[in-house]
């Protein structure tokens, strides 16, 4: 259930983007223009206005006189391109924390992963989404650099995200960030030559969805079911979509159809969806697979498991049973499901072992995947 402060947040933000649609049409809005379009009561949009005022968001163009309705307008209007931020979002699991910087340009990401990497290793790119992993608290600041993450804390169902930056870099703070979808709030202050900021995201819960086993020799492909899974459920509210990855496993085993390719999809996703997302993924591969032996797998979290991992491994360089898939997925937090038989369960669980993986290692069972 979502908290009075998310909430908040949400109508903050839902609020100021209706704003800047009508100011950006009509060059103004008033208490009407906005009443008229959410159905919420005048005084109430009166109070949210006074409070915009307040924080600066938005301008008093002509004061109320009389029967003369008071004009507003947002405080800045762009002229420049879109924002190159497109989405920020993040997944909580304990102190663990994974933040998604989804970019619109190759050129600024590869900047921002530079960057970022010189106080925190654990940063990569998957496609053009930034993923960085942070433990709560404080991160080990870098000097001398124009961006930089020096704290990242949780409360109350939210994170906030405590950002230094020079340049260029405070720009994307202050004029580009807010309009990322997943962001609620961001506040900042100029000191000297440096910006400050806060960036406060929901904190959500990651999902890693692995299938297995989907195909006949004459048609389907697991990684084209898993696609359109991820397709599905990325187009509910409340869900972002992460990644969809392919892996292999060891080549040699019996009664393979190709490659022995497995395949998992990666969710961030509101705590209250996570069951019906779970029984939509099973209902929908159901439906759709061509094999009676697809099975799926399910791990919710960040936290590494090394019974999963030590089972990925064994996995990829000979032959594993059922049972011991089981085994590591119970010790792991696992859920497994079969969908039309066990037989791809073992796929499904071995491709988890491999979340975080590098695609490099994805596609080579001959090299070693390292300890997360």
């Amino acid at each position: 259930m979502a908290t009075p402060m998310l909430k908040s947040l949400e109508k903050r933000k839902e609020l100021l983007g209706l704003i800047g649609k009508v100011t950006q049409d009509k060059g103004y809005f008033d208490v009407f223009d906005l009443s008229g379009a959410t159905g919420m009561p005048r005084s109430t949009i009166q109070d949210w206005i006074n409070r915009f005022v307040d924080d600066g968001c938005i301008s008093i163009l002509e004061e109320c006189s009389g029967r003369k309705r008071a004009k507003y307008a947002m405080r800045r209007i762009r002229n420049l391109p879109a924002s190159a931020c497109k989405r920020i979002f993040t997944t909580v699991d304990g102190d663990q924390v994974e933040i998604f910087h989804e970019c619109r340009s190759e050129g600024c990401i590869a900047f921002c992963e530079y960057m970022y990497m010189m106080g925190n290793p654990r940063v990569r790119k998957n496609g053009l989404i930034l993923r960085q992993r942070v433990k709560a608290g404080p991160v080990a600041r870098a000097s001398n650099v124009s961006l930089d993450l020096e704290k990242v804390t949780v409360s109350n169902g939210l994170v906030y995200q405590h950002i230094r930056t020079f340049g260029g870099p405070a720009y994307s703070l202050t004029e580009m960030m807010e309009s990322a979808d997943g962001v609620l709030d961001i506040k900042y202050v100029k000191k000297g030559n440096y910006v400050e900021g806060i960036v406060v995201t929901e904190a959500l819960t990651h999902m890693a969805i692995a299938v297995d086993d989907t195909d006949d020799a004459m048609s389907g492909a697991t990684f084209a079911i898993t696609l359109s899974l991820l397709d599905l459920l990325s187009s509910i509210e409340g869900v972002h979509r992460i990644s969809h990855n392919v892996g292999f496993l060891y080549p040699d085993v019996p009664g393979k159809t190709a490659g022995n390719a497995v395949s998992y999809i990666e969710l961030a996703v509101k705590k209250e969806l996570v069951e019906s997302l779970i029984q939509s993924a099973a209902e929908y591969l159901k439906a759709e697979t061509r094999s009676q032996d697809t099975g799926m797998a399910v791990k919710l979290g960040l936290k590494n498991c090394p019974e999963l991992l030590g089972f990925a491994r064994k996995a990829r360089t000979g032959i594993v049973t059922i049972e011991e898939a089981l085994a590591a997925a119970k010790k792991s937090r696992v859920r497994t499901y079969e969908i039309t038989g066990k037989r791809g369960i073992i796929g499904a669980v071995a491709s988890l072992g491999m979340v975080d993986c590098p695609p490099e290692k994805l596609m080579d069972v001959r090299l070693k995947m390292s300890d997360n």
